[in-house]
């Protein structure tokens, strides 16, 4: 996340998720739908503590204020869209375990299939874990009753995270980056995000006329190919993050 402040400073939190202390580079070798599925495809989570650090920093309201329309909204339940039922049958190659699996069926397919256009989906032990996070704070996430459930439901499933993973997350505060664009000047957040190629994209098209919608064909592959060059740029931005400070 990239934050202005009322004075006009700007602020990057980093709260990426991140990799257990366990993993190794070769983990996913031979078996890359491990990274996708499985207790070995979910990393450290880290919205909790960003979303901390942001009320801490800049939050006025309480923070159990903040969280309680999601419950309210996770408790009662909400109209299922069509887009709803798109996104959930483009989960996965087959969305299956969405009603197979009961951890998931008793949200998705209450009634033994998955829910539909219309339908009202609720999710009540949603609504709990933020009743909880509302009421003790994010550190009830990552310690205690739901910490260990997270992490004994992801080593059954062959998952290497440990609660000292959990315990030990923090959000990083980073500066972040900025260029001059067209008399602008365009702030992002640096790496590990893909701020650096949208910066870079920007500056390779700063570069040619992109107004002409007459030139609609020209325009488009002029940002298609700038987009190649920013994403080829990516081993190279990754070597930077990696240097000390």
């Amino acid at each position: 996340m990239i934050v202005r402040s009322p004075s006009g400073e700007y602020e990057m939190i980093d709260f990426r998720e991140r990799a257990p202390a366990a993993a190794f580079q070769g983990m996913y070798n031979n078996n890359t739908d491990a990274s996708l599925y499985g207790g070995l495809a979910s990393g450290i989570p880290g919205e909790l503590r960003g979303l901390e650090y942001l009320h801490s920093a800049y939050g006025k309201l309480p923070w159990a204020a903040l969280v309680e329309p999601s419950i309210s909204l996770a408790k009662n339940g909400f109209t299922i869209t069509e887009e709803f039922v798109y996104y959930m049958n483009s989960t996965t190659p087959s969305n299956a375990f969405l009603y197979e699996d009961p951890a998931w069926a008793i949200d998705f397919a209450p009634q033994g299939k998955l829910v539909e256009v219309g339908d009202v989906m609720t999710r009540h032990r949603y609504a709990n874990t933020l009743a909880t996070i509302a009421r003790c704070g994010p550190e009830a996430f990552y310690t205690g009753l739901i910490a260990n459930a997270t992490i004994t439901t992801l080593r059954s499933s062959g998952g290497i995270m440990t609660l000292s993973d959990l315990r030990n997350y923090t959000a990083i505060i980073r500066k972040p980056i900025a260029i001059n664009y067209r008399g602008f000047k365009v702030f992002s957040t640096s790496a590990p995000s893909s701020g650096p190629v949208v910066l870079g994209v920007l500056k390779t098209v700063e570069g040619y006329s992109m107004g002409d919608l007459n030139a609609l064909n020209l325009t488009t592959h002029l940002l298609d190919e700038a987009i190649r060059f920013g994403y080829g740029e990516v081993p190279s931005l990754h070597s930077l993050r990696l240097k000390p400070d």
